[in-house]
């Protein structure tokens, strides 16, 4: 029996070294972290503010909606009447009626000031001047 116990803990030996030689060897190939940052810091971006916005169709004069670029527009358009509002220069257009307000949603991308109008009596409702950030 002595013997076998020998033969038994040598194994269980060269079985540790084994582990020990895995050890050592992933230590050298895991990179460390030695506290030196080498990455480039990132700019953070600039936070996108929701601008939202209720228009009627027949102001006495048109409303200015100040947004920048990068800004998500959310913007409401109600009428008494069937009619379509478009945005031309963001290439928008919904239609609007008593019962359902034309909705846009959408990043604003450019800068510019840009009519909200209707199409029939071709009244500008309002206007959204997006400025560079």
């Amino acid at each position: 029996m002595p013997h076998y116990a020998a033969r038994v803990l040598r194994r269980i030996l060269w079985f540790i070294a084994g582990l020990l030689a895995l050890a050592v060897v992933a230590a050298a190939v895991i990179p460390r972290d030695n506290g030196d940052d080498k990455t480039t810091p990132t700019v953070s971006a600039q936070e996108r503010t929701t601008v939202k916005a209720d228009i009627g169709a027949s102001p006495t004069r048109a409303r200015t909606i100040p947004a920048r670029v990068g800004d998500h527009l959310l913007l409401t358009v109600e009428s008494d009447r069937i009619d379509q509002v478009e945005i031309p220069g963001l290439d928008q257009i919904h239609p609007v009626d008593p019962t359902t307000p034309a909705q846009f949603d959408t990043l604003l991308d450019r800068a510019g000031r840009f009519e909200v109008r209707m199409q029939e009596g071709r009244q500008v409702v309002g206007i959204v001047d997006v400025k560079q950030s």
